[in-house]
């Protein structure tokens, strides 16, 4: 730098504060060879220092400081694209974001290098089945008029409502403390009660099978709360990674069994009462305990079969529909249906000249092996003959547990669903059993009152009437919460199939809301549990009521004593 420095208003100057940042003359300066500048920090003095264009304390910093991740210059100009493209190259437009804001991945910068901007996507590359964006976002984006399609989950979140996510840990919470409590009560009931008749036994070891089965219920919307959080920011990109998990899988057979159980329990508890109503002289020694286990074995292995089928090799073509492959040179979309993997197939194997194929297998019998494939696995085989498995890497399938993120079956099918006879027989027996229940406990009631006005007046009024009165509320609770559970997912279901489009929100809330309400509601209904705990309570405040009446008389006494001494 070269000395002779000076200030037009003569202020004194050193050449230590040229080029500081900082403006210290108040004027113009001139140099030795009285060449005139705007001031000591004029560009064309500094110019080996980065200027910073709008007008603060600072109005060029050094080299050092540009893109250093500190914003030193008021408008942030040191930091901006264009200075990272000078300084760091390989960070701009690597797929990866470097600045806070993104800007160094902005599609503005990088298409110019011949790359695309994830959050401004369209035409083929969305949609396509393929994440060509690391977070998936192309394949969904929250801008498009496809991407209010999938009910349950979003972009971000497994769960996308708010209030479902809020639901669905509420509901895990009442169902596993509710069905544990029940658990615990009809357990003890069982133990301790010294004479038991048929009836009493029947009755609260049913309610002990129903808080066992809708206890599996809030074990499932406790998974689903726990994966929801896990997967919480970033749910798109491991949608697939979720959805043909096991633990998915697991998820749903967790629902059907609870579900189904809880159904066919409620089917015998009223069907036993039926009876005891029906024929009360028998009521105490029928039925015999090896009845009752036989039913509730049965029921068990009912809904065990029924949440197993759709994972057997046999039936793997009608729910097992989709397999999830690594990219490929065959297919468009990394989720390859069935149906498109066996027309391939049938094309592959005419054309097997083109592959190494093992000497004594023929055209005719490789085609008439794909014929007759009904599972993945047949695939599969059939490739390892041809040791062409390298291109056909398959990551996991998706099934009839997969259709959603919430690994609920799926409720609402249409004729076009190769499953849907079996999710709509399903449907249909949960819909009859209901119907059964309601017209059982409608003509229970009707004999119990009719039964009462046959009985002597006094007993009637000091004892039948009580209990008529308790079977009344009992029925209005078990009627009323199974029809707004299972009627209206069973119409909504019925609709569906004619041709009636159900909302999607409408089939969020039956998968996350009706369907575990149901079976976590069924055993406080049945059960004593939450009378008994009422009596309790009551109890204990009355007894702190008596504790301090003493207290209360005595104070009264002392007035009265003191009033007559007056």
């Amino acid at each position: 730098m070269e000395d002779g420095w000076e200030c037009e208003t003569f202020d004194p100057f050193s050449n230590e504060l040229l080029c500081d940042g900082k403006r210290d003359c108040p004027l113009a300066i001139r140099n030795a060879d009285q060449r005139r500048f705007n001031h000591d920090e004029d560009p064309r003095i500094c110019a080996h220092r980065k200027h910073c264009p709008t007008t603060n304390d600072r109005l060029n910093i050094p080299q050092s400081k540009v893109c250093d991740g500190v914003l030193d210059c008021k408008d942030g100009s040191d930091e901006t694209v264009v200075e990272i493209s000078g300084k760091f190259r390989s960070k701009v437009c690597n797929g990866f974001i470097d600045c806070k804001d993104g800007s160094d991945e902005y599609s503005k910068t990088c298409t110019k290098q011949g790359r695309f901007n994830c959050s401004a996507l369209n035409g083929a590359k969305m949609f396509n089945g393929f994440g060509d964006c690391s977070d998936w976002s192309d394949e969904c984006p929250t801008k498009s008029s496809r991407a209010n399609e999938n009910v349950f989950s979003s972009r971000y979140e497994l769960i996308a409502n708010p209030v479902l996510r809020t639901v669905v840990w509420i509901m895990a919470f009442l169902a596993i403390f509710g069905n544990l409590v029940v658990m615990v009560t009809e357990m003890k009931l069982l133990v301790t009660t010294e004479s038991q008749s048929a009836s009493f036994q029947t009755n609260h070891l049913l309610v002990l099978n129903l808080s066992i089965s809708d206890l599996l219920m809030g074990v499932y919307l406790l998974m689903l709360g726990v994966a929801g959080v896990q997967y919480s920011g970033d749910y798109c990109a491991n949608d697939l990674v979720w959805r043909s998990s096991q633990r998915c899988i697991s998820m749903g057979i967790l629902v059907l069994l609870s579900s189904e159980t809880s159904v066919i329990t409620m089917v015998l508890l009223t069907a036993f009462r039926l009876y005891a109503v029906k024929n009360p002289f028998n009521a105490p020694y029928f039925p015999k305990l090896k009845i009752i286990t036989l039913s509730i074995i049965l029921s068990w292995t009912f809904s065990f079969t029924l949440a197993f089928i759709p994972l057997t090799s046999q039936f793997q073509h009608l729910f097992e529909t989709k397999a999830w492959m690594k990219e490929n040179p065959f297919f468009k979309s990394h989720v390859v249906d069935f149906s498109s993997m066996d027309t391939f197939m049938k094309r592959f194997v005419k054309f097997r000249h083109n592959f190494t194929i093992n000497d004594s297998q023929t055209l005719d019998g490789t085609l008439l092996r794909v014929q007759n494939v009904y599972s993945w696995a047949d695939f599969v085989d059939i490739l390892e003959d041809y040791n062409y498995t390298e291109l056909f890497d398959i990551t996991g399938y998706l099934g009839y547990y997969s259709t959603n993120s919430v690994c609920v079956s799926k409720l609402y099918v249409t004729p076009t669903d190769k499953a849907w006879p079996y999710s709509l027989g399903i449907i249909t027996l949960n819909f009859v059993a209901f119907m059964f229940v309601a017209v059982a406990y409608v003509w229970i009631y009707k004999r119990s009152a009719a039964s009462g006005r046959q009985v002597n007046e006094r007993a009637r009024n000091a004892r039948a009437e009580k209990q008529n009165q308790e079977m009344q509320k009992k029925i209005i609770r078990l009627v009323f919460t199974d029809f707004f559970c299972w009627v209206p997912i069973s119409i909504m279901a019925f609709l569906n199939f004619g041709g009636t489009t159900v909302p999607p929100v409408i089939y969020a809330v039956s998968a996350i809301i009706l369907l575990p309400i149901n079976s976590s509601l069924n055993p406080l209904i049945y059960s004593n549990a939450p009378k008994m705990l009422y009596d309790r309570v009551r109890k204990r405040l009355r007894d702190v009521g008596r504790r301090q009446q003493p207290h209360d008389n005595r104070r009264v006494n002392v007035a009265v004593v003191a009033e007559a001494a007056l």
